[in-house]
């Protein structure tokens, strides 16, 4: 490990080792550190993960760090909208915590990470709209639109054959 230590030393200058450093030291079981300290990968894939820790250091140290919260408040462009998402994830820590360590292992760069983070967003934004439904019950459009979809299933199920069921004998 002491030799990818001082290759980045070479490439980014002390204070990246030292903030790697620093990263091992708070986080040994992190899965970048681990991966970092394991002989099984090659100097030039440890290398790149000791580069991808000294880039992405603030996510790791900084002891309020820019949560994906962060990331929440630009994505979900209404703010009444993102008060709520903020309220679910309170009333969610488990959930809260998945994301807050997504958030500082991956980061929010690139669309892998961003993907699941959205897809994140957009769970818990069903999750609340299924709850604020049934705890304020439907507005008459909604109420509307449900009758609608209700007519439009029986007219489906009319022309559909069914089949019978035969007991296996």
């Amino acid at each position: 490990m002491y030799g990818i230590l001082n290759l980045l030393l070479r490439k980014m200058g002390r204070p990246a080792m030292r903030r790697v450093l620093e990263i091992i030291k708070k986080y040994p079981e992190a899965r970048p550190v681990r991966n970092l300290k394991n002989p099984i990968f090659d100097e030039q894939s440890r290398l790149n993960n000791a580069i991808n820790l000294a880039e992405g250091s603030e996510r790791w140290l900084n002891p309020y760090p820019g949560t994906f919260m962060n990331y929440v408040r630009h994505k979900v462009p209404n703010r009444k909208m993102f008060k709520d998402v903020a309220d679910y994830y309170r009333l969610n820590p488990e959930k809260r915590a998945v994301m807050d360590e997504w958030h500082q292992e991956m980061g929010s760069k690139g669309p892998w990470s961003k993907g699941f983070m959205d897809n994140m967003i957009q769970d818990a934004i069903r999750a609340m709209a299924g709850k604020n439904l049934k705890t304020r019950g439907p507005t008459e459009h909604e109420k509307y639109l449900l009758a609608l979809l209700r007519q439009k299933r029986q007219e489906a199920n009319k022309g559909a054959k069914i089949l019978p069921f035969r007991r296996p004998e």
